[in-house]
């Protein structure tokens, strides 16, 4: 069970290497994705995610050293599909460093983090050509600061 504790090391780790950049992964309809500046900020946004049965919480970390870039996405909404709601928003890239944090006992959901790797990015370049190339980002960079939040989860969880 990932508990309060947990929520609030995980989100001072994230924050523990400068410049670190975190955006919610998907943004609630019709509202711009939220940016998170500190720890407090993560964790109370984790933690209300996380506050009914079976829900996750899912954020884009990207640090300076890592070296591509994300760019947003609109989600364009069936219309219907959603009543009342015509967007959200997400983020690309290819080495976005995805969290997603489970609290529950549901076998099959655990909190985890990962990230492309760069063979795999270099693999899948030709099917999105919208998007940098898989050569701007550091990958070694990328690698480093998820194993590091690895440990950090794996510790804590």
């Amino acid at each position: 069970m990932l508990t309060d504790l947990a929520i609030e090391s995980l989100a001072v780790a994230v924050f523990e290497k400068p410049g670190a950049w975190v955006v919610e992964a998907y943004s609630d309809f019709d509202a711009p994705p939220r940016q998170f500046t500190s720890p407090s900020e993560l964790a109370q946004y984790a933690k209300e995610r996380l506050s009914s049965a079976n829900a996750s919480a899912f954020f884009f970390v990207i640090y300076p050293d890592m070296g591509g870039r994300a760019v947003r996405q609109t989600i364009q909404l069936k219309p219907g599909s959603v009543p009342g709601h015509k967007l959200r928003y997400t983020w690309e890239g290819w080495g976005l460093i995805s969290v997603i944090l489970e609290r529950g006992d549901h076998p099959n959901r655990s909190s985890h983090i990962a990230a492309n790797s760069e063979k795999r990015a270099a693999k899948w370049e030709s099917t999105y050509p919208e998007w940098d190339s898989p050569r701007t980002w550091n990958w070694k960079a990328v690698a480093s600061h998820v194993r590091r939040l690895n440990r950090v989860l794996s510790r804590v969880a």
